[in-house]
């Protein structure tokens, strides 16, 4: 093998790759063992400040995985997936860390590969882990990166939680870094239908049960519901995340809305791996991207797309690890200001899917949409300014990306709500909420988890007009934070959008649409007024005055939250234990708060 580098550890297609790569090129190294030269700066490598003895030590151990002394004077590239056997949507992604590392390799670094594998929503486990998942990725990244002394890092992940692990852990690294995010799915047919693999439980089951589609049909839509490579393909919390990666510069151009079972992946993975080599020579890290104009810019883009309300928190999170702060206000501020234009299920129509949000030009056209709006003078990992990337974008399909002279509708796709029943806030995707419900007002009915509201629902034991609630699953409650996702699909299943809405302190799926308000704070294990709602007490929900109210006086609610006592709860153990205790609130991000403010 040519250069005698470690490529046992490299996927057919990425030796093929570097083989053709290395016979036609001598590739570049290095001025010496610690000083790589860049076109405005020497940056040191991170092993630069070990004693000799120790350097020894970590080389040694390094050509004792199959590392050759060239191999160890490079920078070393660390290059991190969520692949693994137990997410569809994580399926190929060692294809496509093999072109990362082709393009590392190329570019003249020596990439070092490891995995923490992504959980996925719809595996109907433990729910309540999705989110503080989040925070174990950053932490063991961080903690690989560290032992290891990488000098940059490339981010492979997809799905919900895991992307904005994988970017807060680039925050809190400040390593040159870039973000290949995985892209979705490409749907299948039932007699000319596109097959929603989320629509197989709540809507083909349903139909098989009610005698609707023989066993044999719905056979044949089970083996062809899930094709997996990829999330699902709606602007739901994974492909919002996706979105945000780019919007924040920390991905190139386009890689949001390419299909994970696309060549163009690989081509757009293979440039990440040289660009982080690049990014190194300049001296440009995460800081220098993802600055407050950035976040300003993917807050309203977020606004814009009709993303989820997960994309709020998981920017927060990626946010603190900067030491910023987005506060709900400042959502609010740019939702007002951001009209949606994105026609994108679950969103708007509901008739276009990320293929279609492809064809129309993918988040660039988005931002050349908007750009009136944008700081278009912040720095990307293209190392380009926004405005030089946008230069080259066009104008999108007007049926699935309109005009800002002409959108969907003339505010942001996410508002935070406040009232009596949610003094510091509480969050709805209006993008999502059927005309009918932007005000709507009824009697609550309380159940105690996600799945005895589901299972009145089946029973249609839930009366239009009532606005259901499930509490105690805020960060420290649950604790975790769960996804109340399935109610909502049920609702959706059976065409009462119109007629019932949701409220909790928890969190739904991205994919999820209907008047559902979520993210409550104070939470109910923290005392919050959500605690003390009784059934038929008459909750209001004012999405365009932007209220949340219990119509309770003053004095009740005062009453109430004085005898209210923390219902008593198994002792907590693991991680989740952990989490309960450290936990931010859901308005601040819901991270950990390792800090001592």
């Amino acid at each position: 093998m040519a250069g005698g580098k470690l490529y046992g550890s490299c996927r057919c297609w990425g030796r093929q790759i570097i083989t053709r790569y290395l016979v036609s090129k001598k590739l570049p190294r290095p001025l010496n063992a610690h000083i790589v030269g860049g076109n405005h700066m020497n940056i040191k490598k991170q092993d630069s400040h070990l004693p000799d003895y120790a350097l020894v030590e970590r080389q040694e151990m390094m050509r004792g995985i199959g590392y050759d002394d060239e191999a160890l004077e490079r920078l070393q590239i660390g290059v991190v997936s969520s692949w693994g056997e137990i997410n569809p949507a994580a399926i190929h992604l060692d294809r496509v860390v093999s072109a990362v590392k082709a393009g590392v390799w190329a570019a003249g670094g020596t990439p070092r590969e490891f995995v923490i594998s992504s959980i996925c929503t719809s595996m109907a486990g433990n729910d309540n882990y999705h989110l503080p998942h989040r925070d174990l990725v950053a932490s063991y990244i961080e903690t690989v990166a560290k032992t290891n002394l990488f000098d940059g890092m490339v981010f492979v992940p997809v799905c919900d939680d895991v992307i904005p692990g994988h970017l807060m852990a680039a925050a809190r690294l400040n390593l040159p870094s870039v973000a290949v995010t995985g892209g979705y799915m490409q749907l299948n047919r039932h007699k000319k239908v596109i097959l929603d693999p989320l629509d197989i439980a709540p809507k083909y089951h349903a139909e098989f049960k009610n005698g609707k589609i023989s066993a044999d049909e719905y056979c044949r839509i089970k083996n062809r519901g899930c094709p997996g490579i990829g999330a699902c393909p709606v602007m739901g919390t994974a492909n919002t995340m996706a979105a945000m990666a780019e919007a924040l510069g920390m991905s190139l151009p386009y890689n949001a809305s390419v299909p994970g079972a696309d060549s163009r992946l690989q081509r757009l993975a293979f440039q990440a791996g040289q660009q982080v080599v690049r990014l190194h020579r300049e001296g440009i890290k995460p800081s220098d991207i993802m600055t407050f104009d950035a976040f300003k810019n993917a807050i309203r883009v977020l606004m814009a797309i009709g993303g989820s309300t997960n994309g709020v928190l998981h920017l927060q999170a990626i946010a603190s690890e900067l030491d910023l702060d987005l506060e709900p206000e400042t959502f609010n501020q740019l939702s007002k200001e951001t009209p949606f234009i994105c026609d994108v299920a679950p969103s708007g129509s509901g008739e276009h899917l990320l293929g279609d949000f492809d064809e129309a030009g993918g988040l660039p056209s988005v931002m050349k949409e908007l750009q009136p709006l944008l700081d278009t003078g912040v720095m990307t990992i293209t190392g380009n300014s926004l405005k030089d990337n946008l230069d080259t974008a066009e104008t999108g399909d007007r049926s699935v990306i309109y005009p800002l002279d002409a959108p969907l509708a003339p505010e942001g796709g996410l508002v935070f709500l406040r009232g009596n029943l949610a003094p510091e806030g509480a969050l709805i995707k209006q993008s999502a909420v059927p005309a009918e419900m932007f005000r709507h007002k009824g009697p609550a009915r309380i159940f105690p988890t996600e799945e005895a509201a589901c299972e009145a629902l089946i029973a249609d034991e839930i009366v239009p007009g009532t606005i259901v609630i499930v509490r105690y699953v805020g960060p420290k409650g649950d604790p975790g934070m769960r996804l109340l996702q399935r109610f909502l699909w049920l609702v959706a299943a059976k065409g009462l959008q119109e007629k019932i809405a949701f409220l909790t302190d928890g969190r739904f799926s991205g994919t999820n649409k209907g008047c559902a308000v979520a993210h409550i704070t104070p939470e109910a294990a923290d005392g919050g007024p959500l605690a003390v709602v009784a059934d038929d007490d008459i909750i209001e929900i004012d999405i365009p005055n932007e209220k949340l109210d219990i119509n309770i006086s003053p004095q009740e609610l005062k009453t109430r939250l004085a005898s209210w006592k923390l219902p008593k709860k198994g002792a907590q153990k693991g991680y989740l234990a952990i989490y309960a205790r450290t936990a931010k609130s859901a308005d601040k991000g819901a991270a950990l708060n390792y800090r001592d403010t």
